[in-house]
């Protein structure tokens, strides 16, 4: 019997260190790009965690910040976001957000009832906020 509590201490000793380890980097980031995969595979799986994850490493801070705040105001859900950000990346949610094209606009363009247009959208972001894209050519 002692044999097995000599055994056993150790052995939950580990278990639980490893529990309670803080995680490296690199097993961080295996995580998120499994979690990316996942949610991928199914888009109704996103959480705006997910999002901004994601807004943080394909954006400059600014333009993460931007897109935040008009989902936020806008009140649109992860899945639509994460839907557009695998269809059209990115910064052109940054330029759709900033043209103006709310919720309901990001929806008609992700049904095909709209054609996204790449020119029209930059043109009208650098129209309506210019100043969210003087200091990103500076």
């Amino acid at each position: 019997m002692n044999t097995l509590i000599a055994l056993a201490l150790p052995a939950i000793a580990l278990i639980a260190y490893l529990a309670t380890a803080p995680a490296s980097a690199s097993r961080l980031r295996r995580e998120a790009e499994r979690r990316d995969r996942r949610v991928t595979r199914h888009p109704a799986l996103a959480t705006l965690g997910d999002v901004q994850r994601r807004l943080d490493a394909e954006l400059p801070g600014r333009h993460a910040a931007f897109v935040l705040g008009r989902v936020d105001r806008h009140h649109i859900d992860a899945m639509t976001l994460w839907a557009w950000l695998d269809r059209y990346g990115a910064e052109a949610l940054v330029l759709a957000l900033a043209s103006g094209q709310g919720y309901a606009g990001m929806l008609r363009i992700l049904r095909d009832e709209k054609e996204y247009d790449p020119a029209e959208a930059t043109l009208l972001a650098r129209l309506s906020e210019p100043e969210l894209f003087e200091l990103a050519a500076a």
